[in-house]
């Protein structure tokens, strides 16, 4: 609640709608990744136009997604995972052409390593547009982007062809979730819209490759090791 508050000392109606927002259950939706449901699939869509939080599969862990743009969403997100407004979220990207309509400023040797490696579980953290939110970016100019070759993505970003967030499914220093049980323990109430692709396979997660300097910095490795993305950075 202190997020809240710290965000909107004077709108006490914002906390309140939050809160109640809470305290609904989630709408479990068995998917079938490959060939899911339409009516599933736009259902998920309807949860991100209305502000909710949708929890969805990638090819590593599950993520918590809102409409960046929606104030009160994001807003809300960071209240479900009691995550501080200093440590901005990352993007989640249906491809390079809406990559490119959140960051900027993409060198040669940035471009090389999203090249190699998305789709796939590479964040790179690179130059934001001005017109991002603030808390997404925790005022740091930067945004880490993502595109994920999950096979269910891709017919997620057919309904809903937007950025959204991609956060661990997990409150803030707990650990992160690879099934709908876990995610369901994590947060019995709050999440909107679960789209069950049964488990993830798990591990340590993207990696997280700063790429706005001269050279990479690997700000966590994960699925992707520190040798491959420098001998990447490496290669003319």
């Amino acid at each position: 609640m202190s997020l809240i508050y710290c965000l909107h000392a004077d709108s006490k109606f914002k906390l309140v709608k939050a809160v109640e927002k809470l305290q609904e259950k989630s709408y479990r939706m068995l998917i079938d990744p490959i060939h899911p449901d339409p009516g599933l699939l736009e259902r998920a869509a309807e949860v991100l136009r209305q502000g909710g939080i949708l929890a969805y599969p990638t090819e590593t862990l599950y993520g918590l997604g809102v409409d960046p743009f929606r104030e009160e969403a994001l807003e809300k997100l960071y209240l479900l995972k009691a995550r501080p407004p200093t440590q901005p979220v990352s993007l989640l990207v249906r491809d390079m052409e809406m990559l490119e309509e959140v960051v900027q400023d993409i060198s040669p040797e940035a471009r090389r390593i999203l090249e190699a490696f998305l789709p796939g579980p590479l964040t790179a953290v690179l130059p934001a547009r001005p017109h991002l939110p603030g808390l997404l970016t925790a005022g740091t100019e930067k945004i880490g982007v993502r595109i994920s070759s999950h096979p269910l993505i891709s017919h997620l970003f057919a309904r809903f062809p937007h950025p959204i967030t991609t956060t661990s499914a997990n409150r803030s220093g707990m650990p992160s979730s690879v099934t709908v049980e876990q995610i369901i323990d994590a947060f019995p109430h709050g999440v909107d819209g679960i789209l069950d692709a049964g488990p993830s396979p798990g591990g340590s997660g993207s990696t997280v490759v700063d790429l706005t300097g001269p050279e990479p910095v690997i700000l966590r490795e994960g699925a992707i090791s520190r040798e491959k993305i420098f001998r990447c950075s490496k290669d003319s």
